[in-house]
């Protein structure tokens, strides 16, 4: 084989169960010329002796068996075990289009930019049909790609919906100390130091949607202030010309905080940080930067408001018509 293009990145942690069709998708890319390295987490399933099957049988394939540190640093690990042009993730119980990988490299190689992204889907049982991928793309040159990170969910914060140039998605860029929203603050930092980004139309990511899932779990203080710190920093680190599209995102992710909290059962263990959350949205209430900023959308403030004002009624609603992500 040639030598690698593309490096794949897998953390894997107890993934057993789907693995397999999730490696066959890999291995079934129309473009042949990638190395894949699946970073065994720590895995007790079973998952690190299907690793090792993968990499006997195709040489694109490796493994790393690391001690038990969570999927942002089974990532950098995976990245600094590579030596190619370009670097894609995907997690262990997702699939891949068949030409996710053809189709990000020609965007990526076309538009000269160093990230080219797609959209992904969601499935349960079977993953949507695989529709032929466009044969063109749009270029969002700086600053609306960081402009489509914040606020356009085709684009989203997920890294492994993207492809990005080896030189550009740094090892601690990943391992940033966030255990929750943590490939929000990688990517953040790849972008601010991009150029531009190729947005390819067409659902290339397969994100598989089950009860084990990161989105099935129970909500805790750690996951609340890790999502509060990612934006956080972005609101720092954003530059003049991104300031009010950054605080309209900051203020945004306290109201959906909030929200997360008022559609669970009462919790006294959130009481405390749903507080501090609510506080924040009333001192920012006037702030043009904040809940007063023209570009929040309408939604938004209206949520903001009623958890600040009228929490009991936001609660209602909360537990009627909002449900986290299967």
């Amino acid at each position: 084989m040639r030598a690698a293009r593309i490096g794949v990145v897998v953390p894997v942690y107890n993934a057993a169960e789907y693995l397999p069709l999730c490696l066959d998708s890999i291995a079934a890319q129309s473009f042949a010329r990638f190395c894949c390295v699946l970073a065994d987490d720590g895995s007790t399933d079973g998952s690190g002796d299907i690793c090792d099957t993968y990499a006997r049988r195709d040489p694109r394939f490796s493994v790393l068996h690391l001690p038990n540190g969570g999927a942002a640093a089974a990532r950098a690990a995976g990245v600094r075990a590579i030596s190619c042009e370009y670097i894609a993730f995907c997690d262990a119980d997702d699939l891949l289009h068949p030409r996710f990988l053809q189709t990000l490299l020609h965007a990526a190689e076309q538009s000269g930019l160093p990230i080219a992204c797609c959209r992904y889907d969601t499935f349960t049982e079977a993953p949507s049909l695989n529709a032929a991928p466009p044969e063109t793309f749009t270029e969002l040159e700086d600053p609306h790609h960081l402009e489509a990170l914040l606020h356009d969910h085709r684009v989203d914060y997920s890294l492994c919906n993207k492809l990005y140039d080896a030189n550009l998605m740094q090892p601690e860029f990943l391992d940033n100390g966030l255990a929750h929203n943590e490939d929000l603050l990688a990517n953040w930092k790849a972008f601010c130091l991009a150029p531009g980004m190729a947005f390819c139309d067409f659902a290339g990511y397969h994100y598989r949607q089950h009860s084990a899932s990161a989105s099935h779990h129970t909500l805790t203080v750690k996951e609340l202030e890790d999502h509060r710190a990612a934006a956080a920093a972005i609101l720092d680190q954003a530059p003049d010309a991104l300031r009010q599209s950054a605080g309209a995102f900051y203020y945004e992710k306290l109201t959906y905080l909030v929200t997360r909290i008022l559609r669970l059962p009462a919790d006294a263990a959130l009481d405390p940080i749903l507080h501090q959350l609510t506080d924040e949205l009333r001192r920012g209430e006037h702030d043009p930067l904040l809940g007063a900023n023209p570009i929040l959308p309408p939604a938004v403030r209206i949520a903001s408001r009623a958890a600040v004002h009228a929490p009991w009624l936001l609660r209602a609603v909360c537990r009627l018509v909002l449900h986290d992500r299967a």
